[in-house]
């Protein structure tokens, strides 16, 4: 039963990375790792309160991950998939609202937004 439930999970996710047309990478910078875990802990809160408005506005995926390859920088990539352009800037509204709700948090941080069409996207 356990394996059927990843293959099925498995067959889910990889459907919905395939709808994706355009995604946005954004980088989160903290100035100690204490306000990156607290920090990133108050985004996913943030994100999850609003989850059924990304997704009635289209988006599909969210995915974060700490990035380690830089001595001295705390530093979370959020990794944004959308299903087509209207999508995308219909979640620009609702990261505005989303950056307002983390502001109460007052966690420093520096931004950073890189976005872009999806041009291959290979399985393995």
């Amino acid at each position: 039963v356990i394996i059927l439930l990843i293959k099925f999970n498995t067959f889910l996710r990889k459907r919905k990375m395939i709808q994706s047309k355009i995604m946005s990478y954004i980088t989160q910078d903290f100035q100690s790792k204490s306000d990156l875990i607290v920090g990133g802990n108050a985004w996913q809160n943030v994100v999850l309160d609003m989850k059924s408005k990304f997704t009635e506005s289209g988006a599909l995926r969210q995915t974060v991950s700490q990035v380690f390859n830089k001595d001295g920088v705390q530093r979370l990539g959020n990794m944004w998939e959308y299903k087509d352009e209207k999508a995308f800037v219909a979640c620009q509204l609702l990261f505005r609202e989303a950056e307002l709700k983390f502001k109460e948090a007052e966690i420093p941080q520096k931004l950073f937004s890189n976005r872009g069409v999806i041009l291959h996207d290979i399985y393995f």
